[in-house]
């Protein structure tokens, strides 16, 4: 990997010049290469020095697992960028990408994989369509282009090679598509009847919501099964996929389902905002799809999405509807348990900012005390940390390591 000249900025992040920063560090690495097979591991001399280096740069590589677990629920390893000639190479899953730009964020990364996702027959395809014909994700992309060109700062990027802004509703959901879809490429699966039903812009947010919750889990080091990809149900009524939880061996079903608004997203008509105050009605209606398909021998658990403003009147709304109609429903009991180990409603609505900065979105959860298939594993802790923090990029820097937390 090319390193910094020794004025430069270090590629650690931590905004020092290069020279009073990793230089010494990285200069202890070559010296242990070059004298590797020539000098003893035990040469008290070479311990001495090495030792305190090595355990500086292990408790980094720790504090960045951890971070990752914590702040974006990522419990799997991603490969880190390679500097080679003068771009660079990243690696998702299988596939490998050589001969990027040597500045290239981590976002402008994912957002590129995306874009190649969607292929360039799809773009061409919208970008010959009227805007209020166009897939909302290629509208999401013109969006980005003119986000860049507006807050390109040309001092800021001479002197740190990258430009940074906060993003809008309309770079959020695009970043977090782009997230999500990176994750499945390169933890578990992302077959092609998702794809097209990715590019297709009627069946598009379904199929959105899926993905995420997908991803969430891949995150959590599991491993996604489609079902249907499984021919063998083909025409049976199953949930969207099975998840599992390769540390564990633990199996569960997943049923993900997004509530629909006209004039949102691809929705046909016209956008009524008195429409979206909460909706506990087609909320609950969603619920009670999924439960005509409860899986059998493995725990349960169910994502419904209220698609909703993140504006705090209208969170709390489908919140208090949303739990008014849950405690009508039955009591689980011994005799009598709830086939679900867990009902999700979240609000990652990002869309609803537009131009706007974006927020964070909201979600609540209802466990039954008996549920008919309980889990061996406790996956409720980590989930739940996940879902904190939906949406949120690791801002992994120009060597791969995350930036330094801010503050």
């Amino acid at each position: 990997m090319s390193r910094p000249r020794r004025n430069d900025p270090c590629s650690c992040g931590s905004g020092k010049k290069y020279k009073r920063c990793c230089l010494d560090s990285d200069a202890a690495y070559d010296r242990v290469e070059r004298l590797r097979g020539q000098i003893s591991p035990a040469d008290p001399a070479l311990i001495a020095e090495v030792m305190p280096i090595l355990q500086a740069n292990i408790a980094k590589h720790q504090a960045d697992e951890r971070r990752l677990r914590d702040e974006f629920g990522v419990h799997i390893n991603y490969v880190r960028p390679t500097q080679w000639k003068h771009g660079k190479v990243w690696a998702i899953g299988h596939r490998v990408y050589p001969s990027r730009p040597a500045n290239e964020t981590f976002d402008e990364f994912i957002l590129h994989v995306l874009a190649g996702t969607f292929g360039k027959s799809w773009r061409e395809e919208q970008a010959a369509f009227p805007e209020s014909q166009q897939h909302f994700v290629f509208r999401c992309f013109e969006r980005w282009t003119a986000f860049k060109a507006e807050h390109f700062d040309a001092e800021m990027y001479e002197r740190h090679g990258v430009v940074s802004s906060e993003p809008n509703g309309w770079v959020t959901y695009l970043i977090s598509l782009a997230w999500d879809v990176a994750t499945l490429i390169h933890a578990s699966a992302l077959p092609d009847t998702l794809l097209g039903r990715l590019r297709n812009a009627e069946q598009f947010q379904g199929a959105r919501y899926e993905i995420a919750i997908a991803a969430i889990f891949a995150r959590l080091d599991c491993e996604i099964r489609w079902l249907d990809e499984d021919e063998s149900l083909h025409g049976v009524a199953h949930v969207e996929f099975e998840a599992e939880h390769r540390p564990t061996g633990q199996v569960f079903a997943v049923e993900a389902k997004s509530r629909r608004r006209r004039g949102v997203i691809n929705e046909p008509g016209e956008r009524d905002d008195d429409s979206l105050r909460g909706d506990a009605r087609g909320v609950r209606r969603l619920f009670a799809n999924a439960m005509k398909k409860p899986p059998e021998g493995v725990p349960f658990f169910v994502f419904i999405d209220v698609n909703a403003p993140l504006e705090a009147a209208v969170q709390s709304r489908w919140q208090s509807d949303a739990q008014a109609w849950i405690r009508r429903l039955p009591a689980p009991t011994v005799e009598n348990p709830d086939v679900f180990n867990s009902l999700f409603v979240t609000n990652f609505s990002p869309h609803y900012d537009g131009d706007d900065v974006s927020q964070s979105g909201t979600w609540l959860e209802v466990s039954p005390l008996f549920v008919s298939e309980p889990l061996i594993a406790d996956l409720h802790t980590p989930l739940r940390s996940a879902l904190n923090t939906y949406g949120r990029v690791p801002p992994f820097s120009q060597d791969g390591l995350l930036e330094p937390a801010l503050g």
